[in-house]
């Protein structure tokens, strides 16, 4: 099999093949805390039944404003080094964009 980029756009997503695909980095919108860290769940993995198996934290770090000599607002945020895989028939939800790829495990689990 030859391993296959994707790019999802369609919330949720399910898996429909036989292959599984490795969620590599997804757009959402989450409202990061204000003047506190914090994390919020953006990308929720649901198995086959629809039961909640895993979820793709993005973490939102402080954000800073000053009014001194010239009004500025600095923020800084990041997202955890995570293996979100959606098995066939799993979904992924809670999301706006993805950027995946698709093949067998062995595949997918190979990609950095």
């Amino acid at each position: 099999m030859a391993l296959k980029f994707l790019y999802i756009t369609t919330d949720p997503f399910v898996n429909n093949s036989q292959e599984f695909v490795r969620i590599l980095a997804i757009a959402s919108f989450p409202t990061a805390p204000s003047a506190s860290g914090g994390a919020t769940s953006a990308g929720n993995l649901f198995d086959e039944n629809g039961n909640p198996v895993g979820y793709f934290e993005l973490v939102a770090g402080d954000f800073y404003t000053s009014s001194t000599a010239y009004p500025y607002a600095f923020s800084s945020g990041w997202s955890t080094d995570q293996i979100i895989l959606v098995a066939p028939g799993w979904k992924f939800s809670g999301f706006i964009r993805a950027i995946a790829v698709q093949g067998s495990l062995e595949e997918v689990l190979m990609v950095r």
